[in-house]
């Protein structure tokens, strides 16, 4: 692959990907699910850096998860995967939460929501809510939220419900706007990972039609900004998803919310995932949790 501008490090993953992840409008979840584990395990094959972190699995309520102990427990960060609300789960999204984990210093939380279609919404947004409310109610000095991809979706969605209790919130290339009519989804609709197939299919797998204008499951519906928690969003030049990301954080900056928007200009949807044989890819997510641990630092903390 030879796209001007495209890391040639991430462009010679694409290639990769799309020999072994392919989804495609009448894909089945089950293979789906397969593929994608296979792929992370390929991604991450080279080795993590080394976190010296560990997760421990554990429930609450119903919901599973994967604690990581942060070098301040007073601070805690509620983490939500990506994979189209379809795919993932703790074992998938271990090292970015790791990663998250080692740069903010905070006790990351990550969550194993129900994956459609067999759970479609809102079981994914309830069994998050249930993470947060857990997560609030142990009183934790600052509180944010944190997803990639729809992970980012999820973790919008729970910054807008409980704004009251989160403090910040990172988004990474978050899935945000179902109409899929950008300008972004047309030029990057095929041969950068992510293909707008594929998000129609995740869509289509997640909510109804008829719920897709919910701020629950799409927060680019979410009407008024102000007293949003403060936020980090990054986005991929090359990636279908990149307009709604860019969109939602210029809305945020507009209501007077605190935002670093941090765009990635030579690097393609799902980044967060390649940052073992992606270099530009681990800067990119080092700069995100660097600049969610910013917003912590200046944020008048509860008593």
């Amino acid at each position: 692959m030879d796209t001007p501008d495209l890391d040639s490090d991430a462009a010679l993953v694409i290639e990769h990907l799309a020999r072994d992840l392919t989804v495609a409008s009448d894909s089945d979840p089950a293979q789906v699910r397969k593929d994608f584990a296979a792929a992370i395990a390929w991604l991450r094959e080279p080795g993590s850096p080394v976190t010296g972190i560990r997760g421990e699995d554990r429930t609450i309520g119903s919901v599973p998860v994967r604690i990581y102990p942060g070098a301040d427990p007073q601070d805690t960060v509620v983490y939500m995967h990506g994979g189209g609300w379809v795919v993932g789960g703790l074992d998938t999204a271990d090292a970015i939460a790791a990663s998250i984990c080692a740069v903010v210093g905070a006790t990351v939380v990550s969550v194993d929501y129900r994956l459609a279609p067999e759970h479609p919404f809102p079981a994914a947004v309830a069994d998050c809510a249930a993470v947060v409310r857990w997560a609030a109610g142990r009183r934790p000095r600052w509180l944010g939220v944190a997803g990639d991809s729809s992970g980012g979706n999820l973790a919008a969605a729970m910054a807008n419900e409980f704004a009251d209790v989160v403090d910040g919130q990172l988004l990474l290339y978050p899935a945000l706007d179902p109409r899929q009519d950008s300008e972004s989804y047309r030029r990057f609709a095929s041969g950068y990972h992510l293909t707008s197939t594929a998000m129609d299919y995740y869509w289509r797998s997640y909510a109804m039609p008829d719920q897709r204008r919910d701020p629950s499951a799409a927060p680019v519906f979410r009407g008024e900004m102000t007293g949003s928690p403060a936020a980090v969003i990054a986005t991929a030049r090359f990636d279908p998803l990149h307009d709604e990301g860019r969109a939602y954080a210029a809305r945020l900056v507009e209501a007077g919310v605190p935002t670093v928007y941090l765009p990635s200009p030579s690097l393609p949807h799902g980044w967060a995932d390649m940052t073992d044989r992606v270099p530009a890819a681990a800067r990119a997510l080092h700069t995100a949790a660097s600049a969610l641990a910013f917003l912590r630092d200046r944020a008048v903390v509860r008593p």
